[in-house]
């Protein structure tokens, strides 16, 4: 009986785990690769499918519009939301929209169905039925909080290196390099994933699309406080004929002071977080070796006491 339940799980287990390795992949394959991501950096080319003369279709088609149909019956303002935080994170590349949601909606009812499956034809063991409970909510959670923790971390590292992009942005201005060719330089230079968005701003810049359009979009994709502000400042020096080379000093000198207030600001933080794994750790420990003797001691009294 137990056989049956074993081959279905692995099965299961299998396909799921070969299907999320592989869809962003074929998803994401296209041809061209100066093309495609040229098409990505802007986001108005059309995505254009290849039809194929036979009658067959291929498994990666059939999965992609089986993707498509997901995306198709949720709400828009759900999707767009998805693809904002897919941005945020940085992951849009490699994630697409279609399979995050088919992650993110599929997997709690293949779960849900297992579960009433093995229940009807199968008597399976307390501890499995509350494995797959559990893990129903578990994989429809699971996704936005992989979001989010790579939104967090993506944002945490941009403002560590924005201070050193800035300044290496100001020396380039001030060495007589105009805007956008600073702007190359420090893409080309600058470590993280600070570098790659600058790139995508300037070959936003290189297909026409304006400079302040080309920055906003940046601040959509990022949401950094930080950057914000050094974007709006940017902006407005262009738009009131201000130099570039003042703007990128005063703002170099606040991401640098910001900077410092954020390592001091974990600083200060440090002992408190230290309070709670000194008390569930080191104390019972201390407690043990200054107590312990004592403790014996008394024990071998109390044993001649009683004798």
């Amino acid at each position: 009986m137990y056989i049956y339940l074993i081959i279905i799980s692995v099965f299961v287990a299998v396909f799921c785990g070969v299907l999320f390795l592989i869809m962003p992949k074929i998803y994401g394959s296209r041809k061209g690769k100066d093309l495609s991501k040229l098409d990505d950096y802007i986001m108005l080319a059309k995505k254009s499918e290849e039809k194929t003369a036979g009658s067959r279709k291929s498994l990666s088609e059939v999965f992609l519009k089986m993707f498509s149909f997901t995306r198709r019956i949720l709400p828009k303002n759900l999707v767009e939301s998805v693809r904002t935080r897919l941005e945020l994170a940085g992951v849009q590349e490699t994630m697409r929209v279609d399979i995050f949601l088919a992650i993110k909606f599929f997997m709690p009812f293949i779960l849900l169905f297992m579960l009433v499956f093995f229940m009807l034809f199968f008597e399976i063991p307390a501890f499995v039925r509350l494995f797959l409970v559990i893990m129903i909510p578990f994989t429809y959670i699971f996704p936005d909080f992989y979001l989010k923790n790579k939104t967090a971390k993506r944002q945490d590292e941009i403002r560590r290196h924005l201070p050193n992009a800035l300044d290496l942005l100001t020396i380039s201005v001030e060495a007589g390099l105009g805007f956008d060719q600073a702007l190359i330089k420090v893409a080309n230079n600058i470590k993280g994933c600070l570098g790659p968005e600058f790139k995508r701003v300037i070959k936003e810049m290189e297909i026409g699309v304006s400079r302040k359009e080309a920055l906003r979009n940046l601040s959509k994709r990022t949401d950094v406080t930080e950057l914000n502000t050094f974007i709006f400042s940017i902006i407005q020096a262009d738009i009131f004929g201000i130099s570039v080379g003042k703007v990128l000093r005063v703002q170099a000198a606040e991401m640098r002071i910001k900077r410092r207030q954020l390592a001091e600001e974990k600083g200060m933080k440090a002992p408190v977080k230290l309070v709670f794994p000194t008390i569930l750790f080191l104390f019972p420990a201390l407690m043990v070796v200054v107590l312990g003797p004592a403790a014996i001691r008394i024990w071998d009294t109390l044993k001649l006491l009683m004798q």
